[in-house]
């Protein structure tokens, strides 16, 4: 993937974030990523292909911006499926 597909998908997640964080409707955001997971999911890594397949959308958001993910220890139980 490159760094500009990287960053077009770093920013999509941002803006999903920034519209939950608002209680904004986040359908357009939700589409958005999926086709852009559909057109970058051959050049993404393993992990960050996971997350988005899974909608793990805050992990994908980390791995972007960090490049490791980190277990929340105050994470429900109810988020592992």
């Amino acid at each position: 993937m490159t760094s500009a597909q990287a960053e077009s998908l770093k920013n999509a997640l941002e803006a999903l974030m920034d519209a939950i964080a608002k209680r904004e409707p986040i359908a357009d955001h939700l589409h958005h990523l999926a086709t852009l997971h559909r057109k970058l999911a051959p050049f993404t890594s393993r992990q960050l292909d996971h997350f988005l397949q899974n909608r793990s959308y805050t992990k994908a958001l980390e791995y972007l911006r960090d490049g490791v993910v980190i277990e929340d220890p105050d994470r429900p139980d109810c988020d592992d499926t």
